[in-house]
């Protein structure tokens, strides 16, 4: 891998000297194994030369983004590969680097601390660096996974769900499907109503006289309806509890059956998180994730605006942090943007994902709209940890070289994302950002109830207990002189005690610890990684996008379990952290159909629909209103189950040949739509029932194709 990466440096460095408009070098990438030794993954780099003069070891140097892997470097490697810090790398060639000749290409093994569990896990945002020259980009092509150990990795430490090959999706699309319905009617509705007492007849809404009034001994958010042919009234605790009862109408149509609808959510907090900080999506695209949020009755944003990677909020008297900390591209001291990670790239000013920030009055505008559909804004500035962007903005204000000196790396790698808490400007700088922000919202007609300070993952030899105690009791002091609630995740408990009424995320997986918080007294938001966060891959399958470091989500996972319940869990929040993000069609892809299941637990904790409604309800009904609406969304792929046959004649062989055919039978989770297959490298075929195949064939892959996308590929190894 090093030396792949050297070279890449060196084709870049000649191309550059002698072009500055065609990249001079391109790299090829391609995985190779995983745990060639324990913990250790090999890949191969091929870098060809498009220049016409030599790339030698002469001063250039090649950057990119790779995340979670950790070079390995031996002595004769002819490139040095350098984390400079989390996921950004750099190669730069060394004394052994062999020079690589006009039109040449060469392929270079390197190893890697960590494993490759999917062809998006890939390296990205390829740019060259000559001296005082220019960056220019280099284009990267990735070789597809095809063999069989790329995908069907062992069952080991650090991987305990197995591939999602043709037999493991086929077991599990049977689980989904297979389930007996209840006996109850299902409405075409998500979430669905707490109770529906059926009348005679329907009612056409638009021709409907609707009344509304409210009665505040009902429970919040909740709702009557009386349906008849001609009227229909509703009787609510609020406003939000009248427009929840309209958002029931809509999901309805038309024409609704009479009768009598009682409804009410169980938990009054039902929220998703956004980041728009590790990759930045603009804060117009986000009205279309409110309207579904309202349509499902969700009712909180919770705003990731500030981490290590990025500030993406304006704060008026501090311009620093979007002039300098909203942008990302190639820097030598971070003086007027951030070190480009994730998706990478050299430019600060490109319209990429890394770059731009919410204005304050896009933000007051965002606040209106969100409030106008019932849905509370909750901003999260993190801290003290994850503040590497703002003390990177605001210099020796909130650090001093004194306090860089001490050793620490963070969960995502970085060494340096603590802000100095003794330093009195750092108390300053958090009660400036907080009351700016209660301005906007004050402003927008929506004042702030809650404020999110994070607090979670502070590394270890960051600050002492005593400092970091101190921090947290003077930003406490200053939401209590706000009248603000605090919240965080859960870590918040080390330092706010039950009497600060600090509201904490449970995310960390734990089936004990939602439950000792809220018998502490803490007010609990159920935000379990392995449910709720919406960045994690739908399977282990190499062709999905995501992270996995606490499981796997799908529609499913958010929909299908037993929710803690105590009178202290008051929320249930999914996470979709933007890590892996690329773009807004890929937000929605993530968010969609997983969004679904956390809509209908949060209403209803104990749901009265079984897995196969559910699944009927998500697939047959509001899949197609997203793909009628123009959204992106991410479908199951088929199973493949296969059975050998006893030997017996086939077809098209003489009499006295005898093989032992599979016989192959397909699953899907939706009705409609089709799979399609093929056996070997053959013609793609629609399936219609279990066919067989004969014993030579070696592979079988399906996909299904519904409401104009297609699924991921399936693969079933017949023999290897």
């Amino acid at each position: 891998m090093k030396n792949a990466r050297l070279i890449s440096i060196i084709l870049v460095a000649i191309g550059l000297s002698a072009c500055t408009q065609n990249p001079p070098i391109s790299i090829h990438w391609e995985m190779g194994k995983n745990d060639v030794k324990p913990g250790i993954c090999e890949l191969y780099y091929t870098i060809t030369n498009h220049s016409n003069r030599p790339i030698t070891n002469d001063g250039w140097t090649l950057y990119f983004n790779y995340m979670s892997l950790h070079p390995i470097y031996t002595e004769g490697d002819q490139l040095l590969q350098t984390e400079i810090q989390a996921s950004y790398h750099s190669l730069t060639p060394t004394a052994d680097f062999q020079p690589l000749m006009p039109n040449e290409s060469r392929t270079f093994k390197l190893l890697f601390r960590g494993n490759v569990i999917r062809q998006t896990s890939r390296p990205e945002g390829f740019f060259l660096v000559k001296g005082n020259e220019k960056p220019i980009s280099i284009p990267c092509t990735y070789a597809p996974f095809t063999r069989p150990e790329q995908m069907k990795r062992g069952i080991v430490t650090w991987e305990k769900t197995p591939y999602a090959d043709g037999p493991y999706v086929y077991e599990y699309v049977q689980k989904v499907i297979g389930e007996e319905a209840n006996d109850k009617v299902v409405q075409p509705l998500l979430p669905q109503p707490k109770q529906i007492i059926y009348g005679e007849g329907h009612c056409e809404v638009a021709k409907a006289e609707i009344l509304t009034r409210t009665d505040a001994n009902m429970v919040a958010e909740g709702y009557t309806m009386r349906i008849t042919p001609t009227t229909i009234t509703i009787e609510a605790s609020d406003d939000a509890g009248i427009f929840y009862a309209k958002q029931t109408l809509k999901q309805w149509g038309e024409v609704v059956p009479c009768g009598i609808v009682t409804d009410y959510p169980d938990l009054h907090h039902r929220g998703i998180m956004l980041d728009v900080v590790r990759n930045y999506y603009p804060v117009d695209s986000i009205y279309r994730i409110l309207d579904m949020m309202a349509y499902h009755k969700l009712n909180v944003l919770h705003f990731h605006l500030s981490d290590d990677e990025a500030w993406r909020l304006e704060i008026p008297g501090l311009p620093q942090l979007t002039d300098i900390a909203s942008k990302r591209g190639y820097t030598t001291d971070e003086s007027e943007c951030l070190l480009p990670m994730y998706c990478g790239g050299w430019d600060p000013n490109a319209p990429t994902t890394a770059n731009g920030y919410i204005t304050r009055e896009k933000y007051i505008e965002l606040l209106r709209y969100a409030g106008e559909r019932h849905i509370r804004v909750i901003p999260e500035i993190d801290m003290p940890g994850h503040m590497r962007a703002c003390k990177k903005a605001m210099g020796t204000l909130l650090t001093d070289s004194l306090f860089d000196t001490r050793v620490y790396l963070s969960a995502q790698n970085y060494t340096d994302n603590v802000i100095d808490v003794t330093k009195p400007y750092a108390v300053e700088f958090i009660d400036h950002v907080i009351t700016e922000i209660v301005k906007m919202h004050e402003e927008a007609g929506y004042p702030l109830t809650i404020f999110n300070i994070g607090g979670d993952e502070v590394p270890k030899g960051a600050l002492t207990k005593e400092e970091h105690q101190a921090f947290i009791d003077q930003v406490l002091a200053i939401l209590n002189r706000h009248h603000l609630q605090p919240m965080g995740w859960e870590e918040i408990t080390h330092f706010c005690k039950p009497e600060s009424r600090a509201i904490c995320y449970s995310w960390l997986n734990s089936d004990t610890k939602p439950l000792e918080m809220a018998e502490a007294g803490y007010p609990v938001i159920l935000a379990n990684a392995n449910r709720l966060y919406f960045d994690f891959a739908y399977c282990n399958h190499h062709e999905e996008k995501g992270l996995n470091w606490g499981g796997y989500t799908d529609e499913y996972r958010s929909f299908d379990w037993e929710p803690l319940i105590h009178p202290n869990v008051v929320g249930m929040n999914a996470q979709l952290w933007a890590e892996v993000i690329r773009s807004f069609s890929q937000v929605e892809w993530q968010l969609y159909p997983k969004m679904y299941g956390l809509a209908e637990r949060a209403w209803n904790n104990r749901s009265a629909l079984s897995l196969a409604d559910y699944n009927r309800l998500v697939y047959d009904v509001f899949m197609p209103q997203l793909a009628a609406s123009g959204r992106n969304f991410h479908i199951q792929q088929p199973g493949i189950q296969s059975m050998r046959l006893a030997s017996m004649p086939l077809e098209g062989y003489i009499e006295t040949d005898t093989v032992a055919p599979h016989l192959v039978t397909m699953n899907k989770v939706m009705s409609e739509g089709k799979i399609l297959y093929r056996i070997d490298e053959g013609e793609w075929q629609t399936y219609t029932q279990p066919f067989t195949v004969p014993e030579e064939a070696s592979i079988i892959q399906a996909k299904v194709q519904y409401l104009g996308k297609e699924s991921n590929t399936t693969w079933l190894w017949l023999r290897h």
